[in-house]
């Protein structure tokens, strides 16, 4: 069995106490409530459960930052999450529902520091997301991965080794 068999990884939505806090009114970071709108069930892809958000449920619009300090690469854009409460993403190894909806997903390799890999930004076919980051894992250097949208670069989840 090869080293890369050996590897598995695990998807992480947005922490939840993160999410309950923007949930019940909490700034985003700009430092501006969530904005409210309504799903159209196509398209508004939660960061928290990783599933779509379905049509005519309240949807949450804000900035995130996938990071816990401000830093050079420490990017922010814009998220879409539940408006009422909803599971954490249970992962089982398996490519979450908002990455398979994409049709093709960025990845990006992060360093224990927080710093991109540089020469690890790819973007992969959706199906191909568990195999490149299991890949990308075989690098020392490489502590987590960041999946994001290819068209918006809009941040989906984290890539962790299990």
């Amino acid at each position: 069995m090869s080293d890369q068999n050996k590897t598995q990884v695990r998807f992480l939505g947005i922490p939840s106490e993160h999410v309950k806090l923007l949930q019940s009114g909490a700034a985003d970071e700009n430092g501006q409530t969530p904005e409210n709108i309504t799903s159209d069930g196509s398209g508004y892809p939660c960061r928290h459960c990783l599933k779509e958000i379905a049509n005519e449920d309240e949807v949450l619009v804000l900035s995130y930052r996938p990071f816990e300090h401000k830093q050079p690469y420490a990017e922010s854009g814009p998220i879409f999450l539940h408006s009422e409460s909803c599971e954490s993403h249970h992962d089982n190894g398996e490519i979450p529902d908002n990455i398979r909806s994409q049709g093709n997903t960025l990845l990006r390799g992060y360093s224990a520091d927080n710093r991109i890999v540089y020469g690890t930004g790819k973007t992969v076919k959706s199906e191909a997301v568990k195999q490149e980051a299991i890949k990308m894992f075989e690098s020392d250097k490489i502590a987590y991965i960041h999946a994001r949208s290819t068209t918006n670069n809009c941040f989906t989840c984290r890539i962790e080794r299990a």
